[in-house]
């Protein structure tokens, strides 16, 4: 017993100090790992990052003196550092985004492989652009165009995988195509501007020559169409044209070279070509072709079965099938890539164009495309710059409200000053008011359209095709415009607003046309730009609400006037017991009864209304001349005076064009209607 009581006490024994001490430094907790947030954080996710309530974190916020309105508000960087403090959680706010690699050192660059120049294709609509990629390349791209005129930037290679490979982009020559036509400048390398000579330099080709000198390009002019006759003439004054635009020539101790040629009869093609490649020789071309690609974006478009697919140059590095790639604000996987003729492409390298599809949303042409090592980190970044674009419209728009409403305070005192003088009388009138007393008249009847178009480039180049209507008569509102096919739903959303579909380049599905036409929804449906335009403003011209003009018929003087005493049996409609007849001659033109009457002493308009009865002697009549005399019974008016005048005139409908202007009567009664309103 007395060594069990012995052993259990030394059970008890207390431990060293040393054990205890080890023991209290395992029992401390560890520090918290920083948590890393982005320095443009919503609630919602700095709450997650946190691992707190979204509500708890809303009323820390509140107490702490900054309230955050909801879970999709912006945090501030000071708020975040307090709220990760009372969470106990040590905060990392970082700066997310990529950008592309600095550019390679003078000896970097040396050691570089050559790259093939990327040549822009420019001129005016019809002055030869694809028929001259067409001759490089041995294709028929010219015939196949819509209206025979180019509507979106193509990307060729020519002699792919030769040193005298060039990457040609043929971008498009109508003018409201000008879009395009920049950003090809900013992608490429060399400008090749096409001019007809039977045609000379156009304001396209102003523009194109505007576009190489901002970019500081080197050009090349290729006198297109030089099989005609009177070449050497036409070829004079296209040089004379060219020095006018500010364009030095070669042959003039300049840096450009003109080359004549024929681009369908091949004739010095080789030339252009020779041209084009020691423009590029003397640029001393270089870039990498292995590691992480950078590209931009020229053109991107949906298509049924592979979705969104975007048209990319690769200006350094290799992009690969399978890369993480971000664009823009959109990003994804590359799933495929397809070089311009539709072959199946695994590697592109420098001033390659290719095809490719896998991106979650269609990214806007000029974007940037960098690869990024994983799919998390390119969401973040294309979060994150969604975010920072949907923060700077916010600011925009709250700049444009406070600049509105200062210039709408600043015009207060003028306008309450001026609108005693928009009140007239409605008696005092001849015909209606004075145009100085129209200063606000109402807006121009709406007119609703969805447009859809099958790319950036033709959505943007339809967006500005259409914002040329005047504005007077009938607006036209696009309610949205978006990339894509028609839709049912598209219809459904037309049919609510009364809107009219407009579809640029892109198809039109047998179900949807079905559905449009059951609900009485019009549809404008064009693969060519300016028929396009001509179509909508086909609409526009029929929501014009026809004019109604007076056309003066006739004068009658009163000279004398009667009164008769009618029976209630004798009566017409607008006559009394004791009705006045003015009695008077016609002067001018002829009276009938189907017009209108307007009774005038002087400048004051005593009535204006229709004619009960028209008599010639004591016969009823319906009309009388020039010269003969006649009474006149008015609806509801017996206050005629001898000396008055008569006059008759019939209002007439008009369907004015779009592009008329409004009248003084319109001006008036838009104005009337304002100030009954």
């Amino acid at each position: 017993m007395l060594l069990r009581g012995l052993a259990a006490r030394r059970l008890i024994v207390p431990p060293p100090r040393a054990q205890l001490f080890v023991r209290s430094l395992s029992s401390r907790k560890k520090p918290k790992k920083p948590v890393r947030v982005p320095e443009l954080c919503s609630a919602e996710r700095l709450a997650k990052a946190l691992k707190l309530p979204l509500p708890s974190l809303l009323e820390q916020a509140e107490a702490l003196g900054e309230p955050v309105a909801d879970a999709g508000s912006l945090v501030s960087a000071e708020l975040m550092e307090l709220l990760a403090g009372e969470a106990g959680v040590p905060l990392n706010v970082a700066t997310v985004d990529s950008f592309r690699r600095p550019p390679p050192s003078a000896d970097e660059r040396a050691r570089l492989p050559a790259r093939p120049p990327v040549v822009a294709l420019m001129g005016h609509v019809d002055h030869g652009k694809t028929s001259m990629l067409d001759a490089f390349r041995g294709s028929q791209l010219a015939a196949a165009e819509a209206g025979g005129i180019t509507q979106a930037i193509s990307a060729f290679t020519v002699d792919a995988g030769t040193p005298s490979a060039i990457t040609f982009l043929d971008t498009p020559g109508h003018e409201l195509f000008a879009g395009m036509r920049a950003r090809g400048a900013r992608s490429t390398d060399v400008l090749l501007l096409v001019v007809a000579l039977d045609a000379g330099v156009q304001a396209t080709t102003r523009e194109a020559i505007a576009y190489a000198k901002d970019a500081g390009l080197p050009m090349v002019v290729a006198a297109n169409k030089y099989d005609r006759e009177g070449r050497e003439a036409a070829v004079k004054k296209l040089s004379a044209q060219l020095v006018q635009a500010g364009v030095l020539l070669e042959e003039m101790g300049g840096d450009v070279p003109l080359v004549p040629c024929s681009a369908t009869k091949g004739l010095h093609l080789d030339d252009v070509r020779d041209a084009l490649l020691l423009q590029a020789e003397l640029l001393d071309l270089r870039a990498e072709e292995k590691g992480q690609a950078e590209g931009v974006v020229l053109e991107a478009f949906t298509q049924k079965g592979l979705g969104t697919l975007a048209t990319v140059l690769v200006q350094r590095g290799e992009l690969k099938v399978g890369q993480n790639v971000a664009v823009g604000t959109t990003g994804g996987k590359v799933r495929l890539m397809h070089d311009e003729q539709g072959g199946s492409l695994r590697v592109a390298g420098p001033s390659t164009a290719v095809r490719l599809a896998g991106l979650r949303e269609l990214p806007r042409a000029g974007d940037e495309l960098l690869v990024l090592p994983s799919e998390a980190e390119v969401r973040e970044v294309t979060d994150m710059r969604a975010m920072a674009e949907r923060i700077a419209r916010e600011a925009a728009a709250l700049a444009a409200a406070a600049l509105a409403a200062a210039e709408e305070a600043e015009a207060a005192p003028a306008a309450a000053e001026e609108e005693p003088k928009k009140r007239v009388s409605k008696r005092r009138r001849r015909g209606g008011r004075d145009a100085a007393d129209v200063l606000d008249p109402l807006a121009a009847k709406q007119v609703p359209a969805l447009l859809k178009a099958d790319s950036h480039g033709a959505l943007e180049a339809a967006v500005e095709g259409l914002a040329h209507f005047p504005n007077n008569r009938v607006e036209l509102k696009l309610v949205s415009s978006a990339v894509g096919a028609l839709s049912e739903a598209d219809v459904q959303l037309a049919h609510s607003v009364g809107a009219h579909l407009v579809s640029f380049n892109a198809p039109l599905p047998p179900k949807v046309n079905a559905l449009a036409e059951q609900l009485g929804v019009g549809v404008v449906v064009n693969d060519v730009i300016y028929e396009l335009v001509d179509g909508v403003k086909e609409v526009l011209e029929e929501a014009i609400e026809p004019v109604i003009e007076e056309h003066e018929r006739g004068n009658v003087e009163v000279l004398q006037t009667f009164t008769l005493t009618l029976n209630t049996k004798d009566r017409k409609a607008g006559m009394v017991k004791r009705t006045q007849v003015a009695g008077g001659r016609v002067t001018v033109g002829e009276a009938r009864t189907r017009h209108k009457a307007r009774v005038l002493r002087g400048d004051e308009v005593l009535y204006d209304g229709k004619i009960v009865s028209l008599r010639h002697f004591k016969e009823t009549v319906a009309s009388v001349k020039k010269g003969s005399e006649c009474g006149v019974i008015l609806h509801n008016f017996g206050d005629a005076a001898e000396g008055d005048r008569i006059s008759f005139y019939e209002e007439v409908p008009r369907k004015p064009h779009l592009y008329e202007e409004l009248t003084e009567a319109e001006l008036k009664l838009r104005a009337a209607q304002e100030d009954e309103g």
